[in-house]
């Protein structure tokens, strides 16, 4: 093939966060199929704009984003993700901000700049925490 008929490479930065659903639970307990068209094109959304962000990004801003390590032995999952190579690594999630009043969250792992997807959350059932201002 010659220079002139290369497609060229995509100038992506290296250090931005990828999403990976290699790990992907179908089991439909937390897919995100199951979620309206409007959230679900809410979430795609706030994804794009994660994907914009590095790992050391959502850890500086992990008040607004929610981004943090599992704590299994506060969630209602044990046992952590149904694939054994998902629980070999990190396990987080954060939130979907503006989808379903900032209940929405995504768990997945993380290893090398790619959060691998695993969960979909709409109503923060994972990890109920105690509601604040009531």
């Amino acid at each position: 093939m010659s220079k002139k008929n290369r497609i060229p490479e995509p100038k992506i930065p290296n250090n931005k966060i990828k999403f990976s659903f290699e790990f992907y639970d179908t089991s439909c307990k937390y897919c995100l199929s199951n979620w309206g068209e409007g959230k679900i094109a809410a979430a795609l959304g706030r994804l794009q704009d994660i994907n914009s962000k590095t790992f050391d990004d959502l850890r500086r801003e992990s008040v607004v984003y929610h981004f943090n390590s599992v704590d299994w032995s506060k969630t209602i999952e044990r046992s952590g993700f149904p694939l054994a190579v998902a629980n070999e690594l990190e396990p987080f999630h954060f939130s979907l901000l503006g989808v379903n009043g900032q209940k929405a969250r995504v768990f997945g792992a993380y290893s090398q700049g790619t959060f691998y997807i695993v969960w979909f959350d709409l109503n923060h059932v994972i990890w109920p925490t105690l509601l604040k201002n009531t």
